[in-house]
């Protein structure tokens, strides 16, 4: 497993909360609704294993909702316990924000990271574009957020 994807992996009881908060759903639609924030791929044993999770520790309720087509699925929905723990989320979240942000400002301000390191320019160039093994799939040019602070 990649970094990126551990990242993204210690994100997902968040962002489960957060769609959750917004509407209940059931696990197959959950992980579809993964997809706007970039955990599409996200195994879904391990979706299911979060919400499993999620319900013992009562930030979740879950009931069994018949279907007109196909078998009854499982339903999720928050707790006033998952509600609380998300406004918590959100303050963790914020002031990793600031942190990245202030990180990702500083390093596009830099001039030459490669002169600095070791003095025998085998470093990125500031504003230098990731090399693609480093980029996520499909992703050809620098992020909105990038071209703007390089503005």
């Amino acid at each position: 497993m990649t970094g990126q994807e551990v990242e993204r992996r210690a994100l997902l009881t968040p962002v489960l909360l957060l769609l959750l908060a917004e509407r209940q759903g059931h696990g197959y639609e959950l992980v579809q609704r993964l997809g706007a924030f970039g955990c599409g791929d996200a195994d879904q044993a391990h979706v299911y294993r979060l919400l499993r999770g999620m319900e013992s520790s009562g930030e979740v309720t879950s009931h069994w909702r018949a279907s007109e087509s196909g078998p009854a699925r499982r339903v999720y929905a928050i707790t006033q316990q998952g509600a609380m723990n998300l406004a918590l989320w959100f303050v963790r979240l914020g002031d990793l924000h600031g942190t990245l942000h202030l990180f990702l400002e500083r390093y596009v301000q830099l001039e030459d990271v490669g002169a600095r390191a070791g003095r025998d320019g085998a470093g990125p160039r500031a504003g230098a574009r990731p090399p693609d093994h480093a980029r996520p799939p499909g992703h050809s040019h620098p992020p909105d957020h990038m071209r703007r602070m390089r503005k």
